[in-house]
This record gives C-alpha cells, structure tokens and sequence, in this order.
C-alpha cells in the first residue's frame, strides 16, 4: 500500500489572485493570540466513565455541598453554619452559667434574710425568759428558761443559776423583770444570727427596802438553728 505524501501548497505569484473557494469548502480561521508549542493534550475521560461530583450534606434542613479533597476549602455555606452554631453554644452556655450562678446566689440570700427575720422575734422572748426570776419561783423560772436553749448552754446556764442567782434570790427576796425595749441583727448567716438587745432590768428586793431598781442592759444573744427552731447558744453582755 503506497503513502501519499501530500503537496506543499505552491506560492503564488505576484498580482495572482487566489482560486475560487470550491462550494462547502470551509476555511480554518488561525488562532488569535500566541499558539503553545506544547502539543500534549489534557487527559480526556474514558468513553462512558462517569463524571465525580460534589459530594453534599445536610445542615439545617438544607443540602450544602461538600467540597472534596484538596479543593480550595469550605464553602460560604458551611462557614456560616459553623459560625452560627458556635455562637449559640457560647450564649447558651454563659446564659447557663450566669442563670446557675445568680439562683444560687438569690436561694442564698433568700435563707440569711428569713433568718435575720426569724431569729431576732425567739431571741426577744428568750431573753425575757432568762434575765426574768422570782424568789418564790426559781425553779419554775429556770425551767422556762431552758426551752429557749441549745442543749449545750442549757448545761453552763442550769450551773451559774444552781451557784449564783438562787442563793442570792432567795438571801434578798429579790424579783427581777426584763422587758426588751430593742433588738437588731449584729451578725446574720443562714443558720446562726447574732442578736444585739437593749433590755431594761427592774429588781425589787429587801437590799433597797423593796423599792425598784431599774439596770439598762445590753445583751447580744448568740442563735442558732435547731430542730428546725431558733435557740440561744450563748449569751455575752455589755
């Protein structure tokens, strides 16, 4: 089978003018701007190969597509979403802690103010109770003082009283009556309340022939919570 090596087109003369252009003959347009040496041609898909697309995901209802490996990063999309829901997991969690915080802090103050309430009206009876006495009736008197306190100070008050006020009560005949004129809350926790108390004291005894004697006092009794009651677990005067 012999080649046919095509014809060098021959160069025209001059003043020649061209040939006709032969009927449904198209000619090639040259390329505009600088042709590349380079005759490698890009790599083509196989016949029939199918074509990879982007794979897509769901976020907020809403498919976004994922960009694959070494594209040139995530798309508007998915930033925004990150973005957004970053910014609710911040705000959740500061309004969570702010919330968590303040109750604790409101349950807190909530238990001092109902002790500063509370506490102040048992130490004001108590200490009627306690600074009050008769000759005629010291026993009696002592066990009304008693109910008012703690287990621990009912021990020290029962010796000072058993040593001291009984003796001299009973030597003078001597009545004594305590009436609170002011109380205020020195020092106030949840569960122990110090409270400052003016109490004037009116003895009557057979030392002054029987005529009034009137001591203005002033006492801080230490309260405490227990068994689910106000009591005295100390009493410092001034």
């Amino acid at each position: 089978m012999s080649s046919q090596n095509p014809r060098p087109p021959r160069r025209r003369i001059a003043g020649e003018r061209r040939p006709p252009r032969a009927e449904g003959e198209v000619r090639a347009e040259r390329p505009h701007g600088p042709v590349s040496l380079d005759k490698r041609q890009p790599e083509e898909h196989e016949q029939g190969a199918p074509v990879p697309r982007p794979q897509r995901f769901r976020s907020g209802g809403a498919d976004v597509p994922r960009v694959p490996p070494g594209g040139s990063g995530p798309s508007w999309p998915v930033v925004a979403a990150l973005g957004v829901a970053a910014l609710v997991l911040v705000v959740a969690a500061g309004v969570l802690g702010l919330f968590t915080w303040s109750w604790s802090d409101v349950r807190a103050q909530d238990a001092v103010d109902d002790a500063s309430r509370a506490a102040p009206a048992v130490a004001e009876r108590a200490s009627a109770a306690i600074l009050s006495y008769g000759y005629a009736s010291l026993d009696a008197d002592e066990k009304a003082a008693e109910r008012y306190m703690t287990p621990a100070y009912k021990k020290k008050y029962a010796d000072t009283f058993d040593r001291l006020v009984k003796p001299n009560a009973t030597k003078l005949k001597a009545k004594v009556e305590a009436e609170v004129k002011a109380s205020g809350v020195a020092h106030a926790d949840a569960d122990r309340v110090n409270v400052l108390l003016y109490v004037n004291q009116t003895t009557r005894s057979t030392a002054h022939g029987g005529e009034p004697q009137v001591a203005l006092n002033r006492v801080q009794l230490s309260m405490v919570r227990h068994g689910g009651t106000w009591l005295v677990n100390d009493i410092t005067s001034y």
